[in-house]
């Protein structure tokens, strides 16, 4: 960001959150439209604000942050592991749909047990 050297540490912090709720807009607003090229630029845009929005916090001399920017710290986490935690349930549900679309091959009775470890050494021995 521009002149974002001249800032101190915790400004600087600030200005990252801030762009992290921006991201975290966008990627809200994406995924209510469905559209994958602005979910595609949303995931990316946010990665890169939680990785500056880290790397600012781990500054050296940020010292104590005032309690409005902590809570949109927590506010900012809160929705990180609620967008996780979305995807986490789509994609179960995509592999629960995959399932039922196309089923594994089921192996004969028997012949599970004739592939086991234990099996195979009792072969030896006939």
């Amino acid at each position: 960001m521009p002149g974002a050297a001249s800032l101190s540490p915790a400004e600087a912090l600030a200005q990252r959150v801030s762009l992290l709720e921006e991201q975290l807009d966008a990627l809200d607003a994406a995924l209510a439209v469905g559209a994958t090229d602005a979910l595609d630029a949303a995931t990316t845009g946010l990665q890169q604000a939680l990785a500056e929005t880290l790397r600012a916090a781990s500054q050296p001399g940020l010292g104590a942050l005032d309690p409005v920017l902590q809570r949109r710290l927590l506010n900012a986490r809160t929705r990180v592991q609620g967008v996780g935690a979305s995807v986490q349930r789509a994609a179960s549900s995509f592999e629960r749909t995959l399932q039922v679309l196309l089923p594994r091959e089921q192996a004969d009775t028997y012949g599970a047990l004739g592939a086991s470890p234990s099996a195979q050494a009792l072969k030896a021995y006939r």
